[in-house]
């Protein structure tokens, strides 16, 4: 399909000009190097985008709204789309799909960058702006001057806090908590005098600490409710049933040791601490929630948590999981194993050896991210991993231990010949060094 007709960059220059003076009241247009900047044979969205990325010119507003800007963005990667559409046309058949993986893997990079480096001008308009409002602040001895005064009406302002007030409030704090309980508050008056001295005597009126006190009264009250439905739940719950013992003749029988199994409520939680690329074991946090939620389940059937330690371990802690499905599925046919007292087939561990080769193409393409670094493009920052060993110790701490140097220079090898998409913006020299020999 033959793309839409370029408006002429004389055409575009002048109609970017008169947005740019619309939504930059305050600079001059002759601050943005036209000439330079507006490139001859995109379209206009295209180079509408262009300005607002580039860090010549993201400083400055491009867009009325996120509206306008959501579709100026997907018109200029509309326009890139069809352009190589067009060129596809002209390509061999037995190079098309060559050309289409290409051209996709552009048109993706595109807009990955479009949208990181027009994240990047909204910060460094942010930065502008909060400059601008620094440089307008008082000077320090204004400043100075003003807190002193803003003390000083504090303090004529506030309400003094008298013997008689302090009574009032503590007579206040006891109606409002007998009002809501029919108990006596006495063993809370600690925590209200606390609260009175380092709070609540420090608001300016008396209307706001009467309001500061029933508030801390009601918090109270709902705390000891909450305390109480859970002490009554775990004291209805039935002790777990024991099976007979069998009678030694001539001993008397053993009595029983009864025993109630208790824990706080937990839930397993609902998302990871962290992604599974490709694939790891639990944290350290994510263990801890996850064993507060097996000591409870364990509890509500009667189990002792502690005596299954060991399947524990197996089906969760050393385990190396590819999903947060794949724990949640562990963690049920674990509890439900225990709690029936029945075996089921422990589920695959995740990404099994055979899958080395993506695990190392991953490896050789990880770039080491610095906060500071945000500036620098992603292909100038330098690789994670500089020989075999740093690519086997990395999978290693991910849990793939094993891979031998064969694997590395096989998966790497074989990624370059694929041009598989890690591989894109990685440079060769750099995977020739990693592996020691060179790529066809």
């Amino acid at each position: 399909m033959t793309p839409d007709p370029v408006m002429p960059k004389a055409l575009q220059i002048e109609s970017l000009k008169r947005i740019f003076k619309g939504l930059n009241p305050e600079v001059g247009v002759d601050m943005v190097d036209w000439e330079g900047l507006v490139s001859e044979g995109y379209s206009f969205d295209q180079n509408r985008t262009e300005l607002a990325a580039k860090k010549e010119t993201n400083i400055y507003k491009w867009y009325a709204d996120k509206e306008e800007e959501r579709i100026s963005k997907k018109q200029a990667k509309k326009d890139l789309e069809d352009k190589l559409d067009y060129m596809l046309s002209a390509v061999q058949p037995e190079a098309l799909e060559d050309f289409k993986k290409t051209f996709e893997a552009y048109v993706s990079d595109y807009s990955y960058r479009l949208e990181r480096d027009l994240e990047k001008g909204k910060l460094l308009r942010t930065v502008k702006a909060l400059e601008k409002e620094i440089t307008s602040k008082p000077k320090p001895s204004e400043q100075k001057e003003i807190a002193r005064k803003e003390m000083q009406e504090q303090e004529r302002t506030k309400v003094r806090m008298t013997d008689d007030l302090k009574t009032r409030l503590k007579r206040l704090f006891e109606a409002t908590y007998t009002k809501e309980t029919g108990k006596s508050p006495s063993k809370f008056l600690p925590e209200f005098w606390v609260e009175l001295d380092l709070q609540i005597s420090q608001l300016p009126s008396e209307e706001e600490m009467k309001a500061a006190v029933i508030d801390l009264a009601l918090e109270i009250v709902g705390r000891e409710e909450a305390r109480e439905r859970l002490k009554k739940k775990e004291l209805e719950r039935p002790p777990p049933e024991k099976p007979p013992k069998e009678a030694i003749v001539g001993l008397p029988p053993e009595e029983e040791e009864e025993f109630f199994i208790t824990a706080p409520p937990a839930e397993l939680p609902t998302y990871p601490e962290k992604p599974f690329i490709p694939s790891r074991r639990l944290t350290g946090t994510e263990i801890e929630d996850i064993e507060d939620a097996f000591n409870y389940e364990l509890a509500k059937c009667g189990k002792r948590p502690e005596r299954f330690t060991k399947e524990f371990d197996d089906w969760i802690r050393e385990e190396l999981f590819g999903s947060w499905d794949h724990v949640k599925n562990n963690f049920k046919t674990l509890v439900e194993m225990i709690c029936t007292e029945k075996t089921f087939a422990k589920p695959p561990r995740a990404l099994p050896y055979e899958e080395v080769l993506p695990l190392v193409q991953w490896q050789a393409s990880l770039k080491i991210e610095k906060p500071e670094d945000w500036m620098i493009p992603w292909k100038q920052k330098p690789p994670k991993n500089n020989t075999i060993e740093d690519v086997i110790a990395s999978l290693e701490e991910v849990g793939k231990p094993g891979v031998t140097r064969g694997d590395v220079v096989r998966a790497v090898k074989e990624g370059w010949e694929k041009k598989i998409p890690s591989f894109i913006n990685i440079d060769k020299e750099y995977l020739e060094k990693l592996i020691g020999e060179p790529l066809g």
